[in-house]
């Protein structure tokens, strides 16, 4: 399902989330993102089902340092169904779940030209400083205040 979900995806899409373009997913790449460290890791999908069949749409993903202090954040969603709200979903999820585990940051990175992202990102109070080559770093402090809805 995450092979399909990326061919869905446009070459804008795939750059703005891994900076690089994937022409063809392989089975190889699509093992090392379905396939998670639990006690550092964490994968939250989006599916829906069409025609019968399931059928991923959307991923958020957390994976923590070692010393659970702070955690990098990724999203990807299939070209159908962005300016959806899902982005936001997944986000919004996926810092509930930086909260439970008691994590103090959340840190990502995207490409500059990634207006829909850096506006998620902003609306979620990650603060945005520009870094290199068309880099965008984006870094949100956790207050111990917040409490998960997870």
């Amino acid at each position: 399902m995450w092979q399909a979900m990326a061919e869905a995806c446009s070459e804008e899409t795939i750059h703005s989330r891994f900076r690089f373009l994937v022409r063809h997913p392989t089975h190889k790449m699509a093992s090392r993102f379905c396939f998670i460290d639990y006690d550092r890791e964490m994968a939250i999908v989006a599916e829906m089902e069409e025609g019968g069949q399931r059928k991923m749409i959307g991923v958020g993903r957390l994976v923590a340092e070692p010393d659970h202090d702070t955690a990098e954040y990724a999203v990807m969603v299939a070209d159908p169904w962005q300016g959806q709200g899902l982005g936001t979903l997944l986000t919004d999820y996926c810092a509930e779940i930086a909260l439970s585990w008691g994590l103090k940051r959340i840190v990502a990175e995207t490409d500059w030209n990634n207006k829909r992202m850096l506006t998620t990102f902003r609306h979620h109070g990650f603060e945005v400083t520009k870094r290199s080559e068309g880099i965008v770093y984006v870094e949100r402090t956790l207050a111990a205040a917040e409490s998960p809805v997870v």
